[in-house]
């Protein structure tokens, strides 16, 4: 038999901020365990898991006795590899103090609203190996800060919020953050902008529009004809401004260090989905790519206590841009700050509601727009409605490197 011993730990120093100053300290260190056991002759596997330092003889015992559950596989596993992968270039060293300077450089804002949220510093932890001398670790640190601005007198549990976080906080990030934070809590005490049920411009980060298209290229949907895309690998789905790739190692959106899937595979760091607007990937773990006679592109994700489904990380888009800064001109453009709820339609077809959008015109901030919905098709906002991607040299901390403008229709709520 085929024996896998899978681990993931998180050990994490966190402070809760509440009422303008630091509330409490946490540490926690959780270790989450796995063994799988493969038998090659029957052509079937089982699984046992633990949360904490349980002995692998233990997790073994306990998945060779659930092979009688007969769980079929019938795919290759990874062997004759090793490497050790690290990100540790953390600069701040003492949490507390880092949180009390970020409250302190936020002291003026206190006068119209409180000021609460959490920071920490993370580490996790991965490690996989096998019987057949496969042997991967990785350990990532980043640090994050996120703090909610509520309004002195709002019903609002919050109103805006900005955040810092990644792999180490270099000075120009720190500044970046303080530039936002600005921009945010001055901008929120603005007046309302008249707006109405029309198509305007609407800036935000492209991963807005990218829920639908992340299940359309996962390989179950494709094969399976539930995906818009079906039978378009290598085709032309988008604008050709549009170049696409998925990253493993990004600070945008959260921390993501991720240089092997869970089967093992180590992945290409960006690799291309779309290219010049034709599909070029579609994605696949062991299991389905042996199902559709495709290779696994190293997307087999997992969680300790399961085995591995097709997964997406961070895509990221690239190319050549003009700066935000330029390209927010004219008549109104919409930047969505606060977007929660909607969904996604089998067609493209989307309504993504807008708790709180600023409005700028000729390149300048002018006020607030009324709560609104905005709506269309994910597939032509990437092509008829596309009108340029564009670098964010304004509200990187909030957005990400890069930021799009397209036609929308907005519905006013």
């Amino acid at each position: 038999m085929i024996k896998e011993y899978f681990s993931n730990q998180t050990i994490e120093e966190k402070i809760k901020i509440e009422n303008n100053q630091i509330q409490s300290f946490r540490s926690k260190n959780i270790i989450q365990k796995s063994v799988r056991v493969f038998d090659e002759k029957n052509k079937i596997f089982a699984l046992g898991c633990a949360t904490g330092n349980v002995p692998d003889s233990d997790l073994e015992a306990k998945a060779t006795e659930l092979l009688s559950l007969k769980l079929p596989f019938d795919y290759e596993l990874e062997k004759d590899l090793k490497a050790d992968f690290t990100m540790d270039k953390l600069s701040v060293n003492d949490l507390e103090s880092f949180t009390e300077k970020v409250l302190h450089d936020l002291k003026d804002y206190q006068s119209n609203y409180v000021i609460s949220g959490a920071s920490g510093i993370t580490e996790e932890i991965t490690h996989i190996k096998n019987s057949q001398d496969l042997d991967l670790r990785c350990a990532g640190k980043s640090i994050y800060i996120y703090t909610n601005l509520k309004q002195k007198g709002s019903s609002n549990i919050m109103d805006i919020g900005t955040g810092l976080y990644g792999f180490d906080i270099t000075d120009r990030k720190y500044q970046s953050y303080l530039k936002d934070t600005e921009f945010m809590a001055k901008a929120y005490l603005s007046e309302n902008v008249n707006l109405e049920n029309k198509t305007y411009k609407i800036l935000c980060p492209p991963n807005m529009l990218l829920d639908k298209f992340s299940n359309d290229i996962n390989g179950i949907e494709y094969e399976e004809k539930s995906s818009l895309l079906a039978g378009k690998q290598f085709e032309q789905i988008f604008n050709e401004k549009v170049n696409i790739v998925e990253c493993r190692i990004t600070h945008e959106n959260g921390c993501l260090y991720m240089p092997f899937d869970g089967e093992g595979i180590v992945g290409v760091y960006d690799k291309p989905i779309v290219e010049n607007g034709v599909l070029k990937t579609i994605l696949y773990n062991k299991k389905n790519a042996k199902k559709y006679g495709k290779k696994s592109t190293g997307n087999g994700f997992r969680n300790y206590n399961g085995n591995a489904y097709i997964g997406c990380s961070f895509l990221k888009f690239i190319g050549d841009f003009a700066k935000c800064s330029d390209v927010i001109n004219g008549e109104y453009v919409i930047l969505p700050i606060m977007a929660e709820g909607g969904d996604f339609l089998p067609n493209g077809n989307y309504s993504q509601p807008i708790q709180l959008a600023f409005v700028f015109q000729n390149g300048k901030f002018i006020g607030k727009a009324p709560q609104m919905s905005i709506n269309g098709n994910y597939l032509d906002g990437f092509n008829k409605d596309l009108i340029a991607f564009c670098q964010n040299d304004m509200w990187e901390n909030i957005f990400g490197s890069v930021m799009m403008i397209y036609n929308g229709a907005v519905s006013l709520i």
